[in-house]
């Protein structure tokens, strides 16, 4: 089968699931093709495949701004078959209704759900995730990976269920979608730290960030992905209001996967206060995953 993955990703980490799923497709023997959302992408073309794979990061319960203005722009096929993998840093329930404006819209094109996935990633702001909590999450996703793909070969098409309240609390939320322009007025640079290796401006999905005569200069597009602070080799970049829960390096998330899980299980029945969240979800994809493939490692 053919598969078209459509995703937009802020500190990458959805697009490190794409390559993940890329990979896990292919071994399978289907063929595959990607395209990443940057502000002057080209509606891509969808003719001609058998699924189309939307991902994208989970912001403030909702789908990122960008993600959704492209997807507008595009044509599809009747009857086209369509599925979600999405991430958060957290399992939440209003998370599940962050697939509304999406499910809605290819609902209106007539095009068939061929199910829903959400994974987790590591925090890019808030605070960091230790190593072997992250070791644990990719682990997880990689077991869940594998139950995509066998849901979309044998036409499973799982629903993260949302309600009335969920939709509205979080359609709520979303008018922080304005808050990264207005953050952006508060965006500073150190001039002692910063190197002025460009890097923010170049890797900006946004092209919000410039260089003038040596100094980085900030626009008001900004949809608080958090690349440009994340990855700031000289951690230089303040983010206005949000500064306190700033989160700079990169997790280097392929060294990680290679490690394996970590040597003890990081959250357990015993996790509490934010970690208890985890509990149902991981207990979730295990259970999912011995049903398929019994004890299959």
């Amino acid at each position: 089968m053919k598969f078209l993955l459509i995703y937009y990703t802020g500190t990458f980490n959805t697009r490190f699931l794409t390559e993940r799923l890329e990979e896990a497709l292919r071994a399978h023997g289907h063929e595959t093709n990607r395209v990443e959302i940057r502000r002057n992408t080209p509606p891509a073309e969808t003719n001609g495949y058998d699924f189309i794979g939307f991902g994208y990061p989970i912001y403030g319960f909702n789908s990122p701004l960008p993600f959704n203005r492209y997807v507008q722009k595009l044509k599809f096929p009747p009857g086209q078959k369509f599925f979600i993998y999405k991430n958060s840093g957290e399992t939440f329930a209003m998370n599940n209704a962050s697939s509304r404006i999406l499910l809605r819209r290819m609902k209106r094109r007539k095009a068939v759900f061929a199910g829903e996935y959400h994974f987790v990633m590591p925090y890019n702001i808030h605070f960091a995730y230790e190593r072997n909590f992250v070791r644990e999450i990719l682990q997880k996703n990689e077991k869940l990976l594998e139950i995509l793909v066998h849901g979309l070969e044998n036409g499973n098409a799982p629903r993260i269920k949302s309600n009335p309240v969920y939709n509205i609390a979080s359609a709520a939320v979303s008018v922080q979608k304005a808050g990264g322009a207005f953050n952006s007025f508060f965006y500073r640079v150190d001039p002692e730290k910063c190197t002025r290796c460009g890097l923010c401006a170049k890797n900006c999905p946004e092209d919000n960030i410039r260089l003038e005569n040596g100094k980085v200069r900030f626009g008001h597009r900004c949809d608080m992905c958090m690349r440009c602070s994340f990855f700031c080799p000289a951690n230089a970049i303040k983010i206005g209001l949000l500064e306190g829960w700033k989160v700079n390096g990169d997790y280097r998330l392929g060294e990680i996967l290679r490690e394996g899980p970590p040597p003890q299980p990081y959250i357990t029945e015993h996790s509490r206060g934010f970690y208890s969240c985890f509990i149902r979800h991981f207990a979730k994809i295990d259970a999912d995953y011995e049903k398929l493939f019994g004890e299959k490692n």
